[in-house]
């Protein structure tokens, strides 16, 4: 398949480069893991080119990190729970804990977007809590 180019948010890159890192950190399998640096490697080198370091915006790139981190230990606490049929009290704190985080997640990229002048800006809008 030819490469596809598009034209995406910072917010979105830098989003994506942090799910990378954690990928990177957490896969074991050397194919997968092949996969993995190639794209990081892809991504990175267009963040590198295309967006300024600042302290504001390595402060709002670990905050993401740390945010997709927690994300990826309730996504793997939560098919836990699956896998042996607990739908308890864990299970819904852990589903109500995903949504929270993912609110968290886009209101940082949002202020990437608006830190970084991005062209395009992810809008969500869902029933509040």
């Amino acid at each position: 398949m030819n490469t596809i180019q598009t034209q995406i948010s910072a917010g979105e890159l830098l989003d994506k480069i942090s799910i990378l890192e954690i990928k990177l950190s957490k896969i074991k399998d050397n194919v997968l893991l092949a996969e993995v640096q190639k794209e990081y490697a892809i991504l990175n080198k267009t963040r590198k080119e295309k967006i300024s370091s600042s302290r504001e915006i390595d402060d709002l790139f670990n905050e993401l990190k740390q945010t997709n981190e927690k994300l990826w230990k309730i996504e793997d606490e939560i098919r836990l729970c699956e896998k042996n049929s607990d739908f308890g009290e864990k299970f819904i704190k852990l589903s109500r804990d995903v949504y929270f985080s993912n609110d968290k997640r886009s209101k940082i990229k949002l202020k990437i977007n608006k830190a970084l002048g991005s062209n395009i800006v992810e809008v969500k809008q869902y029933t509040q809590y």
